[in-house]
């Protein structure tokens, strides 16, 4: 790994509204991505953030909008947020400079205990996320080498005296820790709180040198939330999900949030709110968050309902839904493929991103749409964002003709156009005389 030049941490606060600030964590995950690269891939970490960088990083947040921080949308490895010396400092910076602004930290938990937790409260509108994984002491040291690491499972029992908004997640590794401890664990941050559960399907690289899954893991690990969810009330979101549609689909309802105290259930399609038609989840969604006392128009059993949920503006209504895609950013990739119309074109997608994409652009006849395989990564990888151009070269090469247009996702690249391996796609239209258009 290189370590990361200032700018990448400035480009993740400006454009995704992402604080950046360590690459340190004690958790030593046997299932950490970052062991699973090869060693081509461009990945990054943080040496040594001061804090006077870390305040001038907050000056290119967006207030107005969830503040993340533990999370990554660029190329550099995160770490555990509590792990930075000066995090304290710079929540209550954030919190000064934007009151009302929501901050998320995504956790293991492994740091925070009664004093982190008074000085949080203080700071007001924390949320977490907190990756929990298992929750006893055995399946715990084979997840974390050896370590337990129990704070954190005691940590998760103080969120609620401490008013603190959070979500859990696991990494779902029945095959080394059993299914009964899964089951465990989703049930012990049910019991705890927990707003949601998101539960992820572990995802491995060719490289990878720990036990693997069994290959229908995810169809059960959707039968066993399907299961659970009968007993326990909060929403259980399998992921990644295998979504084949833009059918505003509710996955969940987040008790005791209003829409809980409606007549909407997992299940149900939102059709429309305020009289206006929904396009996906992701516009159900926004729609609802944005809208003040919604009206919905909604689907259940093959009937149509209405209902009003009781909210206030820019606050979660509490349905949840799997992310599909925006419409403002399904009319943008319509737009430039439509310009390239009279011309012979190829729209390349990820596994996971087929069924949506070929949804947003069904309506045209002349564009061909394929799948490309993750094979640089290899594993069970199946993301748009792992793909390299040595997975295009693959696909273009087999072609029987070579289009004169050829369409690839955006989050493929960075800022410059480049790889995960450093590689621009210019090479693509020198080696193989087309034009290649960014979506």
């Amino acid at each position: 790994m290189k370590a990361a030049p200032f700018n990448m941490l400035l480009e993740a606060a400006s454009r995704y509204n992402i604080l950046t600030l360590t690459t340190s964590c004690a958790a030593a995950c046997v299932f950490c991505s970052h062991h699973q690269n090869p060693k081509e891939v461009e990945a990054y970490y943080i040496n040594k953030l001061t804090l006077a960088e870390a305040e001038n990083l907050v000056e290119f947040l967006d207030g107005s909008k969830k503040i993340t921080i533990g999370e990554s949308a660029t190329r550099i490895c995160e770490g555990e947020p509590f792990a930075f010396e000066y995090l304290m400092d710079i929540l209550k910076l954030i919190r000064g400079k934007y009151p009302n602004a929501i901050i998320q930290i995504t956790t293991s938990g492994i740091y925070i205990d009664e004093a982190v937790l008074e000085e949080l409260k203080s700071i007001q509108n924390i949320e977490f996320n907190i990756s929990l994984n298992s929750c006893t002491e055995e399946g715990r040291k084979k997840l974390y080498g050896g370590n337990a690491h129990m704070q954190a499972v005691a940590a998760v029992k103080m969120l609620k005296k401490y008013d603190i908004k959070w979500a859990g997640s696991i990494v779902a590794m029945p095959h080394v820790v059993g299914w009964e401890d899964l089951e465990q664990t989703i049930a012990y941050l049910s019991e705890q709180g927990a707003a949601t559960i998101r539960v992820f399907m572990p995802g491995y690289t060719k490289y990878t040198k720990i036990a693997l899954p069994e290959a229908n893991i995810a169809k059960d690990l959707e039968q066993l939330a399907k299961a659970l969810q009968t007993t326990i009330k909060t929403p259980i979101i399998v992921e990644p999900s295998m979504i084949n549609n833009l059918d505003a689909i509710v996955e969940g309802v987040i008790w005791d949030l209003p829409a809980s105290h409606a007549n909407l259930s997992a299940g149900c399609r939102i059709v429309s709110v305020n009289g206006k038609a929904i396009y996906s989840r992701v516009d159900a969604y926004n729609s609802l968050y944005t809208a003040s006392n919604p009206t919905v128009s909604y689907e259940k059993d093959g009937k149509l309902f209405s209902c009003l949920i009781s909210k206030n503006r820019n606050t979660s209504a509490g349905l949840v839904f799997n992310y599909d895609i925006d419409p403002e950013a399904a009319v943008r990739m319509k737009r430039k493929i439509e310009k390239f119309s009279s011309r012979d074109c190829l729209l390349l997608v990820s596994k996971l991103g087929h069924g949506i994409i070929s949804k947003v652009i069904e309506s045209s006849e002349t564009l061909k749409v394929e799948i490309v395989a993750n094979n640089f990564f290899g594993g069970n990888i199946m993301c748009a964002g792992l793909l390299v151009l040595e997975d295009i070269e693959e696909v273009l090469r087999a072609q029987f003709k070579v289009p004169q247009v050829v369409f690839l996702p955006q989050v493929m690249f960075d800022e410059k156009g480049r790889d995960l391996v450093g590689r621009h796609y210019i090479e693509l239209e020198q080696e193989f005389d087309i034009e290649v258009v960014v979506l």
